[in-house]
């Protein structure tokens, strides 16, 4: 069996490139399509229909942040090739 290595791009969208995609992802999902964006030069294809979780993280206290830590929201999309 072969199996492959998981790979991750990640990159920084100012406020005004975030709003331009989240709006082309909500149209593509409203309308039932595929969405293509590109991250970093590398072209990511999701099919119509991708599974959505929306998950919530809390870190712990840190005294170099003045006791508070860090929070986050992640919107990830799945599907399978």
């Amino acid at each position: 069996m072969k199996y492959s290595m998981k790979k991750e791009i990640e990159k920084k969208y100012t406020k005004k490139q975030t709003i331009k995609i989240l709006e082309r992802l909500v149209e593509s999902l409203g309308k039932d399509k595929a969405f293509k964006v590109q991250i970093k030069g590398k072209k990511v294809y999701i099919p119509k229909g991708p599974e959505i979780e929306v998950e919530y993280e809390k870190g712990p206290a840190s005294p170099s942040q003045g006791g508070k830590g860090e929070e986050k929201v992640e919107i990830e999309i799945k599907w399978k090739k």
